[in-house]
């Protein structure tokens, strides 16, 4: 051929007579040829329009087929479920049964939603099968399949340390709890409460902190903190499968929480530390970034919590919310500690002081106690006697200057309480004159009685 290509030309088989038998033997010779092609030369022509019609059907045909293999991806649907769950998950840190089983329903209606959507899967056995499956776990979980399918962007999967690490903003409220007992709530109010018996301080969805108070001071009614239970909720990911608990009481501050772990989650994200045996324990939950401190001063028991501000409750005015640390003691109560202060010895009987006040004020103000912290100190002191409290309101302000560093921007490092005695001899003064007023009154009209009965 005029193009040049080189071929090989092949010789036909010849037939010759051995000496034992007829042998068909081929003799492969092969001659080149220059500028010669093998084969006839019809089998160079183009491809007719009907064999380019036919190849492109066949193509088409093949295409539908493995579109719709493809297209009933019945393990997409399985991975679609599952970043669901657990981007819902992530996103509800301490879940609740509750919360669970509604992450669960949804993630199951993704799942039947998806399953629903592909085609092609009308043969496919392992297609009914599950979809039977996913149809009884919802009847199972009673999900409702009218409500909403997950839709969202998954989050990007982070490793244990990542995943149990707190992200959100980092401001903090702090609440602490010593004394007969004195509370500051995460609103900055200072309160001396009775709250005898037990009292929740912090309940949400990621813990519970409840106290039970005893009575110190019969005469005041005033208490003091003598057990303590923490329970830490249901985190899979970060603390537990179930619920942790830790529980002290005023002869014993515990090593470790009640099964005798002291540290839980992926990275160890709840944990608990001895710092003093017997004395001291701290507890850090590293997923809500939350530092909890308890001590055992004497026979009584102070708390400290600081947890970020996010995670706390937005009105803090609802009356079905009795947490000590968010609304405070009840209005019933709340003992006014201010006026009890302003009170002069010999205007208290012997049954309710156990030291004088200026006694009190010197014991308080050595232990370098300032402002609420040295108003409750000299209130324990007068009310008891008993000179741990004066180390328990020590304790308290310690815990509260480490955890708080912005505290004393605030503070005034008052060390007397004449503030006190100004603003109730004010009241008392006016409430003086007008007894006096009424006396005046009531003595006048007596005289004019009296000079009418002598007319008649």
């Amino acid at each position: 051929m005029a193009n040049g290509c080189l071929c090989f030309i092949h010789r036909p088989k010849s037939r010759r007579k051995g000496k034992r038998s007829d042998i068909l033997e081929e003799k492969r010779n092969y001659t080149f040829v220059p500028n010669s092609c093998h084969g006839k030369t019809e089998m160079f022509k183009p491809i007719s329009r009907l064999g380019r019609e036919t190849v492109f059907l066949t193509i088409f045909v093949l295409g539908i087929f493995f579109k719709s293999v493809h297209t009933c991806d019945v393990d997409g649907c399985w991975d679609e479920s599952q970043v669901a769950y657990q981007t819902l998950s992530q996103g509800a840190a301490g879940t609740g049964s509750n919360k669970d089983t509604d992450i669960r329903c949804t993630s199951l209606r993704t799942y039947m939603h998806c399953l629903d959507n592909l085609h092609g899967c009308k043969g496919n056995i392992k297609f009914h099968s599950v979809k039977k499956v996913v149809r009884n776990q919802m009847n199972h979980y009673r999900c409702d399949p009218n409500l909403e399918i997950w839709t969202g962007t998954p989050i990007t999967l982070l490793p244990p340390d990542e995943l149990c690490t707190y992200h959100g903003t980092k401001v903090y409220r702090h609440c602490g709890l010593f004394g007969d007992p004195h509370i500051r709530t995460f609103d900055n109010k200072f309160q001396t409460c009775k709250v005898q018996g037990a009292w929740p301080l912090v309940d949400n969805d990621h813990l519970t902190v409840q106290v039970t108070n005893e009575v110190v001071s019969r005469s005041l009614s005033a208490t003091a903190t003598t057990k303590l239970t923490v329970l830490i909720k249901e985190n899979r990911d970060c603390a537990s499968n179930g619920y942790i608990l830790y529980q002290a009481d005023s002869y014993m501050l515990p090593s470790s929480f009640n099964d005798g772990q002291t540290k839980y989650g992926k990275s160890h994200s709840v944990s608990l530390v001895e710092i003093d045996p017997g004395r001291h324990v701290e507890i850090t939950m590293k997923y809500i970034d939350t530092r909890i401190v308890i001590r055992l001063v004497g026979n009584y028991l102070t708390f400290l919590i600081r947890m970020p501000e996010q995670l706390l409750p937005v009105n803090s005015t609802n009356k079905n919310n009795i947490e000590l640390c968010v609304r405070g003691c009840p209005k019933s109560e709340i003992i006014d500690y201010k006026k009890f202060l302003a009170l002069k010895e010999k205007q208290v009987s012997d049954s309710d002081v156990n030291m004088s006040r200026k006694e009190a004020e010197e014991l308080c103000r050595s232990a370098n106690l300032v402002d609420f912290y040295f108003d409750s100190c000299v209130f324990d002191l007068l009310t008891t006697g008993n000179d741990t409290f004066r180390y328990s309101a020590l304790s308290a302000l310690q815990d509260v200057l480490k955890s708080d560093p912005d505290f004393h921007k605030n503070s005034e490092n008052r060390t007397k309480l004449t503030i006190y005695d100004e603003m109730y001899a004010g009241a008392q003064s006016v409430r003086t004159s007008y007894l006096n007023l009424l006396t005046v009154f009531v003595l006048t009209l007596v005289s004019i009685f009296n000079s009418h009965l002598n007319r008649t």
